[in-house]
């Protein structure tokens, strides 16, 4: 067959007629053999392309998704077959930690809107992934409570899950209900390909556009079916017992005790508006937070947002700015929030308290914390209309209060898709704001109450070769966005970005991009603060290998003094064995010290590797290095490795211990100011943790971590802090 006529079969493809979803009452058991007979009636999707690395070819094995409604759930199953049932990679993980598998699931976009889709994967153990797909990426923050299980089988694997109505938002009213469906089949080889039911057109920037639609779900009302209604309450209790030194030659402090009850309403008001309602959240991080190794940052570590509270629905607050970062609020006693969408509206808000109030103080060359012993308040509110094909506008109100202090972010973004390849983005915000005489005396901020504005506007063209983008950036040096994490004002930024992509069917590599982009930074005075050109080449290649080069040039002012920085940069990241994946990062160039006023010498490398150990026991080990020199001298050197050991026992248990250690050894006679470093820092942190999941939400944790640390003052390493801590919490579903 030529490839003309290949063309115009895959072309026939890319309109889809309606797909009736077969209906059972027949009861089903989720243990991963499709052998009930409800499967033989059910609704059958055929994986039959190839989208990535390969386009739209056809699929090197063959997979069947089965669909059927229930009335209260979406029953699933997957029969992926395999040539070489040996070859298929399936280890036991945690939740949402199985990408590296081979795995199957489906993109459900449940309000047939083409904006958003639902995510729900699963490896060939059962192991779960599932987020929410948008215009702004793929979240796996968010958890649903479902059903699933999978089996190894002589000719590949099988799969089946359940997913019930009332974990997921769609639109409300009787009748049936059209869905856009994505069925994919993720199958890692040489290379890692995506399987799926529908062809994917490149010049399309649009991807949940493509999707197969399906009819049906007609029985799907919780407004009126008091059966459905969804209504979970959560108790948790939490239990920790700490002790610390006042200083770290004194000896330990009395212990210290806690027992923090709370409690979690999560209430479907209908099928597409949802109340979370919490009382004394527990908002704590059981599980440790990745290292980072600021050495010679300016700016404040960005953290993600990992709390359940915040998670449900929360793309609905995404815009170009990032105008909400809940990681900024701490220790609540309540909170409220409300998420929903009706036809084109989408809309959603939350308000909490928050007994200490952290702030981020931004600048135009860096940016640092605040705290406030003062309770405040916090909300946010968001309302976004969708228009055209897959347009939206949209508005955000923000607002944060704790005594003398007070910021209000009013802000409407605009996402306009003017065709299939082209796109036109833009935003504006503006603040109010007062502070503290506490904080205005030590960050240098301004008396009274100030106000700033921010824009964006951002054009790019795409289609299966070409990515052509022009973006401006404007924020005013009195624009604070307090209630997000915006650590950069007082400057406008232009930046013009250029890449094109080569393809291959029967060669090494499956696809080279080239990409390169200028930009050009003033302050609000006119002054140059950084001009910068670079490029890069990144070739997927075989192992599931991912190899980026890359260099470039850029002007820093700094002090008042413009530094010619040069700088280059490679990366691999592959997979010798199923069971191992490595990943390696090297830096190096010109790099400003700022804590010397000065151009240095830099070199920073990242290495990584993740290794399966059997089913069961995994190793995560990363180990950051950053060196900065002067004149052949060496100013500091600092090192990161960051450990993590995981036994998971089966899909429900796993135990975990986690310990990361920072070392910064520096030169102080290559420092302006020696007095205000250490020569010599050690720190270590260390977790173990023991997890039972029974869903997302019906958990207990039990674990210990201490840390401690040497410099010069001490000698020896010394712990200074304890803990034991458990919690507990059951998730009661109506």
């Amino acid at each position: 067959m030529n490839k003309t006529l290949i063309a115009l079969l895959l072309f026939s493809h890319t309109v889809w007629s309606e797909n009736q979803v077969s209906t059972t009452t027949e009861s089903i058991t989720i243990d991963g053999r499709i052998n009930e007979p409800a499967w033989k009636q059910a609704t059958k999707i055929n994986l039959a392309y190839e989208i990535e690395p390969l386009v739209n070819q056809k699929a090197a094995v063959e997979t069947t998704a089965l669909l059927l409604d229930t009335g209260h759930s979406l029953l699933i199953a997957f029969d992926a077959k395999d040539p070489n049932p040996n070859n298929i990679t399936a280890f036991l993980h945690d939740r949402d930690a199985a990408y590296q598998d081979d795995q199957v699931g489906v993109l459900l976009d449940t309000y047939n809107d083409e904006r958003r889709a639902l995510g729900f994967f699963v490896n060939p153990l059962g192991v779960q992934i599932d987020f929410i797909r948008s215009s702004s990426g793929e979240d796996d923050s968010w958890d649903a409570i479902w059903e699933s299980k999978g089996r190894i089988t002589e000719s590949g694997y099988q799969v089946e899950f359940e997913i019930p109505y009332n974990e997921i938002q769609m639109a409300s009213g009787s009748g049936p209900k059209t869905w856009g469906i994505f069925a994919q089949r993720i199958y890692p080889r040489s290379t890692r390909q995506i399987l799926q039911n529908t062809i994917n057109d490149r010049n399309n920037n649009c991807f949940l556009c493509q999707s197969e639609k399906f009819i049906g779900f007609e029985s799907v009302n919780q407004s009126s079916n008091k059966k459905d209604l969804d209504l979970e309450i959560t108790p948790s209790l939490t239990a920790t017992s700490s002790k610390s030194r006042p200083e770290a030659n004194l000896p330990y402090a009395s212990s210290s005790s806690d027992f923090e009850p709370s409690l979690d309403v999560n209430w479907g008001i209908n099928s597409n508006l949802t109340l979370n309602a919490t009382l004394n959240p527990d908002f704590s991080q059981v599980e440790t937070d990745s290292g980072q190794l600021t050495t010679n940052d300016t700016f404040a570590p960005f953290v993600d947002e990992k709390r359940a509270f915040f998670l449900e629905n929360n793309d609905v607050f995404d815009s170009q700015f990032n105008l909400v970062h809940t990681r900024n609020i701490t220790a609540p006693e309540y909170g409220i929030r409300m998420v929903g969408k009706s036809g084109d509206n989408a809309y959603g808000f939350f308000i909490t308290d928050d007994e200490q109030t952290n702030i981020l103080i931004p600048g135009v060359f860096g940016s640092s914390f605040a705290s406030l012993d003062e309770s405040s308040t916090n909300a946010v509110a968001r309302y976004r209309r969708e228009w055209g094909a897959a347009s939206n506008t949209g508005f955000i109100s923000t607002y944060r209060a704790a005594g003398d202090y007070e910021n209000h972010v009013v802000s409407i973004d605009n996402n306009y898709r003017i065709n299939n390849n082209n796109r036109l983005t833009a935003q504006w915000a503006h603040s109010e704001t007062q502070y503290t005489q506490e904080i205005i005396n030590e960050y240098d901020q301004p008396e009274g109450q100030f106000s700033g504005d921010a824009q964006y506007l951002r054009y790019q063209y795409t289609d299966n070769h070409w990515n052509i983008s022009s973006t401006y950036i404007k924020r005013d040096s009195g624009f604070r966005a307090d209630s997000g994490f915006m650590g950069q004002i007082g400057f406008d930024k232009k930046v013009a970005g250029l890449g094109y992509t080569w393809f291959s069917q029967d060669r090494w590599w499956t696809d080279i991009r080239f990409y390169t982009d200028w930009d050009i930074t003033h302050d609000e005075t006119g002054q140059l603060l950084e001009k910068e050109l670079e490029g890069n080449i990144h070739i997927h290649g075989p192992l599931q290998s991912h190899i980026e080069i890359g260099g470039g040039y850029r002007d820093r002012y700094w002090e008042g003094v413009i530094y010619d920085e040069k700088f280059s940069w490679f990366d691999l990241d592959f997979k010798p064995w199923k069971n191992i994946r490595t990943q390696f990062n090297i830096n190096s160039g010109d790099l400003v010290d700022y804590s010397n006023d000065r151009l240095s010498d830099s070199i920073r490398y990242r290495a990584g590797i993740d290794a399966n150990l059997g089913q069961h026991f995994k190793i995560n080990f990363n180990h950051t290095h950053r060196k900065l020199s002067h004149k052949g001298r060496n100013v500091f050197v600092a090192n990161q490795s960051d450990v993590r050991l995981s036994y998971q026992f089966n899909i429900k248990q796993r135990l975990r211990l986690a310990v990361i250690k920072t070392q910064v050894n520096r030169h102080l006679d290559q420092y302006i100011t020696p007095s205000d470093f250490y020569a010599h820092s050690n720190h270590i942190a260390t977790q173990l943790v023991y997890s039972y999941k029974l869903n997302p939400r019906s958990l207990m944790y039990v674990g210990y971590s201490d840390s401690g640390y040497n410099d010069d003052d001490i000698e020896s390493f010394t712990r200074t802090d304890k803990s034991l801590f458990a919690k507990f919490s059951y998730a009661f579903k109506r």
